[in-house]
């Protein structure tokens, strides 16, 4: 379900950042900022389509008036040449809106297409895909928004939706031995500690997470430790090395793999916005 007050808020952030209220090619454009014109965007490149309402309302925003088609939806598959959004109005609107528009739409389409790659590797497993917290500020309802459209699956979106206790809360603990917290297991809150050595598994177990995650472990220690586990809660594992990993993994008797890398260095995918 979108969030159209996140939308609406971030879109107006990125056109006030562009001063887009006070675009200068006016004074150019002269009489023709409000001729009525046409244009359309085409995809550049093979890509998962991601971003249209951010699209959209980059242009709303400066102008209710323009109209936009889609032949198209969030999270199809689009190949390059394909046009895929027809747009009218006056001409000012549209070309100060522009560059906005593109930017959410090369962005998130970008961590989409880089997500549903990443998911071709599991198809077929139970392994289930995760993305992180590794956003960028004021950006991660978008990008998690990307990454779900794609078929990830979202961790969680902030500190406050799931208690997770990695090596630094440990070390400040002095150990996982040290942790107080009792869990009642209940759909509201998730509790999920960070295992770095096979040593610690069996007393995080015995706190009752619902998740034990294996940092940057092999996979010989992840089948050790999968062993260890015996269903008594979800394994997730993090710190993937490369996609053949992936791979592999998926191939293992684990519920979650998650992964950074989902929404960093991302390529944006190519669009193209000429007037007709």
């Amino acid at each position: 379900m979108l969030d159209k007050s996140i939308i609406t808020k971030n879109v107006k952030n990125s056109l006030l950042e562009d001063e887009a209220m006070n675009d200068l090619s006016k004074l150019a454009l002269a009489e023709t900022v409000t001729k009525i014109i046409n244009a359309v965007l085409t995809a550049k490149e093979d890509c998962i389509i991601s971003g249209i309402d951010w699209f959209n309302e980059s242009f709303i925003q400066l102008d209710s008036d323009v109209e936009l088609n889609w032949n198209c939806n969030d999270g199809d598959s689009i190949k390059a040449g394909t046009d895929i959004c027809f747009i009218c109005g006056k001409a000012q609107s549209i070309l100060s809106a522009e560059r906005t528009a593109l930017n959410f739409l090369q962005f998130m389409s970008g961590i989409s297409t880089k997500t549903k790659l990443y998911l071709t590797l599991v198809a077929g497993s139970n392994t289930e895909l995760l993305d992180t917290r590794k956003t960028l500020p004021g950006l991660r309802y978008e990008q998690k928004y990307s990454t779900r459209i794609a078929g990830a699956k979202n961790h969680r979106f902030n500190l406050a939706d799931g208690l997770m206790l990695k090596d630094n809360h440990l070390k400040i603990l002095g150990g996982i031995e040290n942790i107080s917290y009792e869990h009642i297991k209940s759909k509201e809150l998730f509790y999920e500690i960070e295992v770095k050595e096979i040593s610690e598994i069996e007393p995080a177990l015995s706190l009752n997470p619902d998740i034990v995650m294996f940092d940057n472990f092999s996979i010989d220690e992840i089948k050790k430790g999968s062993a260890i586990v015996n269903s008594r809660c979800k394994i997730e594992v993090s710190g993937l090395k490369s996609k053949e990993e992936l791979k592999e993994l998926s191939l293992l008797n684990i519920e979650y793999i998650s992964m950074g890398d989902l929404t960093k260095n991302i390529s944006s995918i190519d669009f193209s916005l000429n007037i007709k």
